[in-house]
């Protein structure tokens, strides 16, 4: 299942998510988020439980596109106790996201990685 998040119910759906989040930030115009979508439906699918996939419309949620700094799209980011690691900003396959998922739950640094 990939959960709709907006400004609204980020607080509840993914800050205070007791499983890391996997967040794509989305546009209207863009038509790699929507080649995205069937990837993130097929990562849900094999992480179920353990990691939640969650999609935020910017058009419609520019606090959330502020708060994550979103320049590109689509824009991949992992949430996880608090931290927010970017993973992406370019369309990939399902390969490619979930070794980096994995990577960076497993314990792989990413430089970037910064507070909520």
């Amino acid at each position: 299942m990939v959960y709709e998040i907006t400004d609204e119910t980020f607080e509840a759906e993914v800050a205070n998510s007791t499983v890391p989040c996997v967040i794509e930030f989305t546009a209207g115009f863009c038509t790699f988020c929507d080649e995205m979508t069937p990837v993130f439906e097929q990562l849900s699918d094999k992480f179920a439980g353990s990691v939640k996939f969650c999609l935020v419309n910017t058009d419609a949620n520019r606090q959330l596109r502020i708060k994550f700094a979103v320049a590109a799209y689509p824009y991949i980011v992992l949430v996880a106790d608090g931290m927010q690691t970017p993973l992406f900003d370019e369309l990939v396959n399902a390969e490619r996201l979930e070794e980096r998922i994995r990577f960076v739950l497993e314990g792989g640094k990413a430089p970037t990685t910064r507070p909520l």
